[in-house]
């Protein structure tokens, strides 16, 4: 086996990706169909990290690390990548209804 790539106590830092879920904040921002660049983009800067994450993953299972850095680098990933991907839908879907709402208004 390599030398482990980081301590039990560091593992605790992957975990703490959960604070991404601060993003829920964004939901009135998006409701109203504002800021849709950085918003879209902060998603897929997400969902590239999830994936990076994900390969890390494979790749310390692979060179035998041990599980206190192979748990927390795949469940990252997977939240990251998976969970912001399937969001990135319905994110999308609601700047299309914002847009209607939008167009709809100023037709009246």
């Amino acid at each position: 086996m390599t030398h482990q790539w980081f301590s039990p106590e560091d593992a605790i830092w992957f975990a703490s990706a959960g604070v991404l879920s601060l993003t829920a904040l964004a939901a009135p921002i998006i409701a109203r169909g504002r800021h849709k660049r950085l918003i879209v983009g902060t998603w897929g800067v997400t969902i590239v990290a999830g994936m990076i994450l994900l390969v890390a993953g494979v790749i310390a299972v692979l060179e035998g690390q041990p599980s206190h850095v192979v748990v927390p680098l795949m469940a990252s990933g997977v939240v990251m990548a998976v969970g912001y991907g399937i969001s990135l839908l319905f994110v999308l879907r609601a700047y299309r209804t914002a847009e209607h709402r939008k167009v709809a208004a100023r037709e009246l």
